[in-house]
């Protein structure tokens, strides 16, 4: 194991173990604003049970879309863009649509249910991110890590959204927008993380295929998977340098939070960190020959 590595791991289990001597887990914030799902012109949110189906965000209409495009020929709706329904009652007269016999009767409200489809604003080009409450500035080393690995592993990856997830059957990932968070370094521990479990897919380092619970959320094998997927980021976040103190708080929580689960098992955190490796490794391999030097940094920092 490399230094770098060595330094990431043994720093997460003092920090771990001495959070576990004060008492209780720490709690974990999300880092990254995305608030209700609502649509991108009128900035309505969405109600009822479209608060459950949808993720946060702003959403378009298809004639929306077609408005816009317009006024700006450059908007336009992406290849192979998933739509979302958006469901509503829709009052009706009597004698009107298909439940008609059924709504003349005097116990029965004059509502019938309907839905429309949108799409995604991080699915349409040209349009501006509404969702941004930050400015900040993509990090190039760590721009290249992201761009090697989609580019060579055939992977999606989607940005803008009020979650971050992995989805191991479609092999794609989901993070927010880097302007949806406050410190720079967050989106990146945030992408690296699901970067990491995209790992454990078939194609690659098949860990899914060992634990095949390591999808189910609160197995054993899932709460593992989390904390390979965290120590993982963070080892590649040292190894470009751009780690920062509120972050490895953060993250420090964060792997409290699911070691707990697991009745605090210390040497949990040397296996999961033998499998973060390997897939770090795996990532940073593809920007060999993008020289990355950092041991110097870490060992004055010692």
């Amino acid at each position: 194991m490399s230094k770098v590595y060595e330094y990431v791991q043994d720093r997460i289990i003092r920090a771990l173990e001495e959070a576990i001597e004060n008492g209780g887990p720490a709690p974990w914030r999300k880092p990254w604003k995305g608030g209700m799902p609502k649509n991108y012109i009128t900035k309505i949110p969405y109600q009822g049970i479209n608060l459950l189906l949808l993720e946060g965000g702003s959403y378009l209409t298809f004639k929306q879309i077609q408005e816009l495009q317009r006024k700006n020929p450059e908007v336009k709706l992406k290849k192979g863009s998933k739509s979302y329904k958006i469901y509503f009652w829709k009052p009706v007269e009597r004698g009107e649509g298909e439940e008609s016999e059924k709504d003349r009767e005097k116990d029965r409200p004059n509502f019938i249910f309907r839905y429309y489809n949108v799409f995604h604003a991080s699915d349409v080009d040209g349009i501006a991110d509404d969702t941004a409450d930050f400015i900040n500035d993509p990090i190039e080393s760590a721009e290249r890590v992201v761009s090697a690995y989609k580019r060579e592993c055939q992977i999606n990856i989607k940005v803008g959204s009020d979650r971050a997830y992995y989805n191991p059957t479609l092999d794609s990932i989901t993070v927010p927008s880097i302007n949806q968070y406050e410190n720079v370094t967050e989106y990146y521990s945030t992408v690296f993380h699901e970067m990491i479990h995209s790992t454990g897919h078939i194609t690659r380092l098949k860990r899914f295929e060992d634990a095949p619970g390591q999808t189910i959320f609160g197995s054993e094998s899932y709460s593992k998977e989390e904390l390979v997927a965290e120590i993982g980021a963070n080892m590649i976040l040292s190894m470009l340098g751009i780690e920062d103190q509120n972050q490895q708080k953060n993250s420090v929580s964060y792997l409290h939070n699911w070691l707990c689960r697991i009745k605090e098992d210390r040497g949990l955190i040397i296996s999961a960190s033998q499998h973060a490796q390997k897939a770090s490794d795996f990532i940073l391999n593809f920007i060999e020959g993008e020289y990355i030097e950092n041991d110097l940094k870490l060992t004055e920092a010692i």
